[in-house]
Order: structure tokens, then C-alpha cells, then sequence
């Protein structure tokens, strides 16, 4: 398993755990999940730190998954380790695709901004409950403006998400500056903005 680099599973009705372990997979590139109605996430904290050449994700009919990744309060003492004290890092994530997942609220955690450095393509369509893409983790301080970069992002489409409020926190601004192509459709709650700069860089702000 060690040296698999490419996972698909799909109708899987009862399937409410992937990995039961850390070290499975850890040479994974491209996961693909569809129908896997029970799952109710993807990855553990410590499972998600041993995937670091995870490039392409996957998500289509998973009715039950509340977030691709559980929460550290989440995790039981008993399976937590030392792992806990490292930072998750996605270095080669390149593209993810999260369709059809009707109990999804939010998609990251807003420090995971900087751990999808090389992300270049998301793509969110037909999640009837996500109300955040990127959410604010509880007890959070904001700096208000503070400008943050997917620096390499050229494909961002929200579609079809009508409980969708916010692409990230109020008052952060997103810049995208290798972004060509924006596709947002039938997202009647969407607060966020999106605008053109001089210099043809997408900004994306929500207002505070």
C-alpha cells in the first residue's frame, strides 16, 4: 500500500473510514471518491501530514462528509501522536474538485490558505449546504485587509451552491493573480466580491 500513487473508490454505500492508520499510502497522488454515501470525512490530522505528494482530490455523491479533514478537537487522545505537533503541509496539491456532497459546510480551514501553495484549480459545484470555502477557525484574530495570495491558482469556479455566504473570513482579501478563468453561477447568498485591477489581477474581498 506504501507504494500506491493513485486511489479510486466509488459505491461504496457503508464505507465510513478510509485509512486506519498513518502510514497507508503515503505515496499517493491522485485520490478519487464517488458515492460513498457514509463517509463523513477523508482524512485524519495524522494521516492527512503523511500525504505530502497528494496532487489531484476527488469528491463527487459523498452525502455525509462534513469536512474533507477532521478537526484536531475531533481526534481521539487515544489516537493522537506526536504527528499533532507538526503542521499539515500539501507542497504538490494542484487541483480539487468537490461536487454533490450535500452535508459539506466548509471545505478548509482558513490557515490552510498557505498550505495550498501549488493548488491551480478548485473546483466547488452543487454542495447544498457549504456555506464558506475557506472557514475561520473558532478564536481566530482578523487583520482587517490583510492580503492573502493563491499565487498560482489559474481555475476557480463556485456554481450551483445556494447556501454558499463567503469564499474566505470577512475583511481578508484574496489576490489572484494567474487566475483565467472564474465561474460563479446560482450562488444567490454569495457576500463575496470579485473585481479586475490594473494590472488584470483577480481580487476577491468579502466586506466586513
Amino acid at each position: 500500500m506504501a507504494n500506491l500513487i493513485s486511489l479510486q473508490l466509488g459505491s461504496f454505500p457503508e464505507l465510513s473510514c478510509i485509512w486506519n492508520g498513518s502510514n497507508h499510502c503515503i505515496n499517493l497522488t491522485t485520490l478519487k471518491l464517488s458515492d460513498c454515501k457514509k463517509l463523513r470525512y477523508i482524512f485524519s490530522p495524522t494521516t492527512a501530514r503523511n500525504l505530502s505528494h497528494l496532487v489531484d482530490i476527488f469528491i463527487e455523491g459523498c452525502e455525509e462528509i462534513e469536512q474533507p479533514i477532521l478537526a484536531e478537537d475531533q481526534v481521539s487522545s487515544s489516537s493522537s501522536s506526536n504527528a499533532g505537533l507538526q503542521p499539515i503541509s500539501f507542497p504538490k496539491f494542484t487541483n480539487i474538485t468537490v461536487t454533490n456532497c450535500g452535508n459539506l459546510k466548509s471545505l478548509f480551514p482558513f490557515g490552510f490558505v498557505h498550505v495550498l501553495s501549488k493548488l491551480e484549480c478548485l473546483l466547488v459545484e452543487r454542495n447544498s449546504k457549504l456555506e464558506q470555502v475557506f472557514e475561520l477557525e473558532d478564536e481566530v484574530e482578523i487583520a482587517v485587509g490583510e492580503e492573502m495570495k493563491f499565487d498560482i491558482l489559474r481555475s476557480l469556479t463556485l456554481e450551483e451552491l445556494p447556501n454558499l455566504i463567503h469564499f474566505g473570513p470577512k475583511g481578508y482579501h484574496f489576490v489572484l493573480p494567474a487566475l483565467i478563468k472564474l465561474k460563479v453561477r446560482d450562488c444567490p447568498k454569495l457576500t463575496t466580491g470579485f473585481s479586475i485591477n490594473s494590472q488584470n489581477f483577480v481580487h476577491c474581498e468579502t466586506k466586513v
